[in-house]
């Protein structure tokens, strides 16, 4: 395969396989996905320097515009990467998105963050464009959190009614942590995911007396049910303290707490900005 060239500072941070992979997922993105590429960057635990030796080489792809769905491209640059990591026996995951995902209202948690660890890899002189989690931003993802919860309370019902009484309380707990996440986006914490999520949560305003003390057994028991590198364990989910009924609870009580704290969010950030405003 070849290559592109020597690159931006991110091919530094990637072994000399993992640097030719690199550039020829790049070379052949921009050579074969129907949209304009107009950055390429290494983001996540390689970019971060906390990578293992079997971590991805996870790459950014920023095009000037993309369809809503972000397809066929997003299935082209995968299909690409697949190749890519055949050839060279390294893991690579691209995310494809489009300008209009960085743009104030439209920017989520993982893609800030993500440019936040960006390194460039192309074009090799163009920094990597850093951009803050705004108070528009922290809206439009709470609002999708908590159609996505509201949407959960049916079914959970559904799956009890069924006798599939582990995957209820999974959406339940899955509910849980989506809420405590939203939580902590709307003061501008985008970092923490599922287990680490519910700890902050726990720390923000269940030690602090914000949120009643009483559910912490519940918190606890979700944080748990994930393996300490976060990720959903291979074992059944064991049954939560005082049941699914109280995890439902729980979810009940916080979804309210969160309705109304993103409501006073919305009435403070006003005319301030909308969805769609330039980047920035």
């Amino acid at each position: 395969m070849a290559g592109t060239g020597r690159g931006g500072a991110g091919f530094g941070l990637l072994t000399a396989r993992e640097a030719r992979a690199a550039r020829d997922l790049i070379s052949l993105v921009r050579k074969h996905v129907p949209a304009e590429l107009e950055y390429a960057l290494l983001f996540g635990s390689k970019a971060r320097g906390s990578a293992r030796p079997d971590s991805d080489i996870d790459v950014l792809l920023i095009f000037r515009e993309l369809p809503v769905d972000r397809e066929p491209q997003a299935s082209i640059a995968e299909d690409i990467a697949h190749g890519v990591a055949e050839y060279y026996g390294v893991p690579v995951e691209p995310w494809s998105v489009a300008l209009i995902d960085l743009q104030r209202g439209m920017r989520t948690p993982m893609l800030v963050d993500a440019l936040a660890d960006g390194v460039p890899l192309w074009p090799p002189h163009r920094s990597s464009p850093c951009l803050p989690f705004t108070p528009q931003d922290a809206l439009r993802c709470t609002g999708a959190l908590l159609d996505r919860v509201r949407e959960g309370s049916e079914e959970v019902a559904s799956r009890w009614e069924w006798g599939d009484a582990e995957g209820a309380v999974r959406r339940a707990r899955d509910d849980l942590v989506r809420l405590c996440t939203g939580a902590l986006l709307l003061h501008g914490e985008t970092r923490p995911r599922r287990r680490d999520s519910i700890r902050r949560f726990v720390q923000e305003y269940v030690v602090t007396g914000a949120f009643p003390i009483r559910y912490l057994p519940v918190f606890r028991w979700a944080a748990e049910s994930y393996t300490p590198d976060g990720k959903e364990g291979a074992a059944p989910l064991l049954s939560p303290p005082g049941g699914l009924a109280r995890v439902s609870d729980v979810v009940s009580v916080l979804r309210d707490r969160l309705a109304d704290a993103r409501d006073d969010l919305s009435f403070r950030a006003g005319e301030s900005g909308t969805p769609g405003a330039p980047a920035g």
